[in-house]
């Protein structure tokens, strides 16, 4: 019988990582057995989902700074071992997966020196975190952190950037593999639509209306616009209002209508019936969203945030914009409305690569990693 993988990844909430949960039952239904071990300060047990996935709680305390305060907390850290290694001996992992580096990782490659298991670090941008959150902070952190990399036998990123700091800080050799995302989907019918169809193009965007969606950028780039188009903005939050004065006060060609908060079934259809969707995030930009946009079959503009540039092929599959800049909005949101060949190519490629995201791609391209970190042991 197949050794499972055992997924490591902290414990809020209490069944770990909403990912590495995902990844466990797509793991499985793609043959290969996995179990999660979710380190936090809950007593040590055993809970199963109701699929029957196996869930391990264990303790990991954080390394201690000083001399002192690693002798205060001795008892607590062999109470660890001993549960890891209870851990070790009734789940027998193959391999060792660490998801985001934390006490959790110091326990886990502890335990695969001692046992001399495989050990797979998968990265969750925890060397690019801030505050509190940063290994950089804890000195005993970072340093098994080296250590656990130098050890790996791969070294996983969930995106590019993430990999390009690994690779800078520490020269290590990493494979980026996505976090999949679920499908979505949800019908709907030409009522669900959240405008008046009037002939004219539709550039389209939804979300929580604030200082970071960046929708005062995009009303002011369709106000750059000479074509009649609708700008159709989805969505609720406390800017709303304020975005609605800014709309009245540009003008511009094209009409600007906010349908308010959109249900699932009139996002699909704003998505599917729009000329152009628009992901104008000043910070970030939500991988999902992407995907949506790329399976709806509609061409995309976003703003190149980090998740967004590590995931769009600027010009094959969407456009990129630098984010705060309303101008270059302008320019690509223009030239879509216009370049039906270009629009058209954008889409298809970008429903092309929609698969790239699935979890069973994912859990394939960890089968393989696996496949790889046992071999070299």
């Amino acid at each position: 019988m197949e050794r499972p993988v055992a997924l490591v990844c902290s414990g809020d909430p209490p069944e770990g990582n909403a990912e590495v949960l995902h990844l466990a039952r797509a793991l499985r239904s793609v043959g290969r057995p996995a179990v999660i071990w979710v380190a936090d300060d809950r007593p040590s047990r055993v809970i199963r989902s109701l699929d029957g996935l196996v869930l391990r709680h264990l303790p990991a305390p954080l390394p201690g700074r000083s001399m002192t305060s690693r002798l205060v907390h001795a008892g607590s850290r062999a109470s660890a071992t001993q549960a890891w290694k209870h851990a070790f001996e009734q789940d027998h992992p193959g391999v060792i997966d660490v998801h985001g580096f934390g006490p959790a990782g110091v326990q886990a490659l502890s335990l695969a020196r001692r046992t001399g298991t495989p050990l797979v670090i998968s990265s969750r941008g925890e060397t690019l975190a801030q505050g509190a959150r940063s290994i950089s902070r804890h000195p005993g952190l970072a340093k098994a952190y080296a250590e656990a990399l130098r050890r790996a036998s791969c070294v996983v990123a969930t995106d590019s950037e993430v990999a390009a700091d690994l690779r800078s800080r520490f020269g290590a050799t990493v494979e980026v593999i996505p976090d999949g995302i679920d499908p979505v989907a949800t019908s709907f019918d030409w009522s669900d639509i959240p405008w008046q169809i009037d002939g004219r193009p539709v550039v389209f965007a939804c979300g929580e209306i604030d200082e970071m969606s960046g929708f005062d950028l995009l009303v002011e780039a369709s106000a750059r616009l000479s074509a009649g188009h609708q700008l159709v903005i989805g969505g609720q939050g406390h800017g709303l209002e304020g975005l609605k004065r800014w709309a009245r006060s540009r003008g511009g060609t094209g009409s600007v209508s906010f349908p308010g908060r959109l249900s699932a079934s009139q996002k699909a259809a704003g998505l599917d019936h729009a000329d152009v969707v628009v992901l104008p995030g000043r910070v970030s930009t939500s991988r999902a969203e992407i995907v949506d946009a790329w399976r709806s079959g509609t061409p995309l503009v976003a703003t190149a945030t980090r998740t967004a540039a590590a995931t769009v092929h600027h010009g094959m599959d969407a456009l990129l914009v630098p984010p705060g800049e309303s101008a270059p909005l302008a320019e690509c949101v223009g030239r879509l409305l216009i370049d039906q060949r270009l629009s058209a190519d954008l889409a298809a490629e970008g429903r092309r690569r929609v698969d790239e995201f699935s979890w069973e791609t994912a859990a394939r391209r960890y089968g393989e990693v696996l496949d790889r970190s046992a071999a070299a042991s």
